[in-house]
């Protein structure tokens, strides 16, 4: 199944009371084309959560999703560290200039054989402490499985729970990875990258500014990631 097909959870807000609005026909990494952003050897994939939401009835400028280089950096730039929207802090952590244009800064990205994707491929909408299930999470991992396979990295940074969860649904990790919690092994990374296969696996909360009391690990992680490339 392609990416664009699906519609596994096209019901979930229905069938599940507890479940946030999985907008199955909103696929940004499809619009935008992220895979033309892959690089000719893959050395770090970057995986985060959910794609932000973005009503599309707003400004392409308003979207903050990472590969959309129309995206205003003048409403989301940010003056401090993880005050910006995650492409702008990731930026920041890998010493990537945030003052170019967005489309500069993906090209950097990209030149350093960096590449970024969601553990969940659709926009969620979430409202009155609605979630996103295991079941969503898991729907995707196939298509996390993918792009592992197609990309090859040397290393992967998984940035938040969800994306430690559709890893751990990956058929190249599933059960090799023994804590669910971010934060414990956000610690072991401190000291040094979990080593499955080739593979080398960090691990950090997502680095927005509701984890800034993490902001040391994450700089700490991300200075031995880079050494290690």
């Amino acid at each position: 199944m392609e990416l664009y097909e699906c519609q596994k959870c096209i019901n979930h807000s229905d069938k599940y009371s507890s479940s946030a609005i999985i907008h199955t026909n909103s696929k940004p990494s499809v619009v935008y084309d992220s895979t033309s952003w892959i690089p000719e050897k893959t050395s770090v994939l970057f995986v985060s959560e959910s794609p932000p939401f973005h009503n599309k009835k707003s400004n392409i400028i308003n979207d903050s999703y990472f590969y959309n280089w129309c995206e205003s950096q003048k409403i989301f730039g940010a003056p401090s560290p993880l005050l910006g929207t995650l492409s702008w802090n990731l930026f920041w952590l890998l010493n990537i200039n945030n003052k170019i244009a967005k489309k500069d800064k993906l090209t950097l990205f990209k030149n350093k054989s960096y590449y970024y994707t969601t553990a969940i491929k659709c926009r969620v909408e979430r409202f009155n402490n609605k979630i996103i299930r295991n079941k969503t999470v898991k729907n995707c991992a196939y298509f996390l499985e993918k792009e592992i396979e197609n990309t090859k990295p040397n290393t992967i940074v998984i940035m938040g729970e969800q994306a430690l969860y559709c890893l751990k649904n990956c058929k190249q990790f599933k059960n090799k990875i023994k804590s669910s919690k971010i934060n414990e092994l956000m610690k072991l990374s401190i000291e040094e990258p979990l080593k499955l296969s080739d593979t080398n696996l960090f691990f950090i909360s997502l680095p927005l500014w509701r984890n800034k009391q993490h902001l040391e690990s994450v700089q700490t992680i991300f200075t031995k990631m880079i050494r290690k490339l």
